[in-house]
């Protein structure tokens, strides 16, 4: 049962992990995005020669593939994060099952007890009375 406990606090720290890095990239993202739209913008207050608009349109196209990598990352730590869910919710089932059985078990053992004191008793009282007579 401890074991259990162990592995499930490891993979809460996994999942701990996971998030924090979901979360970075999803800030990337918007910065990412903000910084395209920043050059879009600027793309329509101003005039440029070619080789201003080539660099620009270079530049656009490389927050583009970095944005794609981001969103691909993203959906790679979604899976990821979904799967640790997945057995830290299985390991839950697991665990109250086991608490389930363990408390069936001292039921039954304290049930057995309490049929051999309560024999014993019997056998006390039956002597008891044996002696009165």
């Amino acid at each position: 049962m401890a074991l259990k406990q162990r592995l499930m606090e490891e993979k809460e720290k996994v999942l701990d992990r996971y998030i924090d890095e979901q979360e970075a990239i999803h800030s990337d993202i918007k910065m990412l995005t903000a910084n395209i739209d920043i050059n879009y913008s600027e793309l329509h207050r101003r005039c440029f020669d070619g080789n201003e608009f080539s660099v620009l349109m270079d530049y656009l196209e490389y927050l583009g593939h970095l944005k794609t990598e981001a969103l691909a990352r993203k959906e790679l730590t979604e899976k990821k994060i979904a799967a640790v869910r997945a057995e830290l919710y299985e390991m839950l089932k697991e665990i109250k099952m086991l608490d389930a059985l363990k408390e069936k078990t001292l039921s039954a053992a304290r049930r057995a007890e309490n049929k051999k004191h309560q024999k014993l008793l019997d056998e006390i009282a039956l002597r008891l009375e044996g002696r009165k007579t």
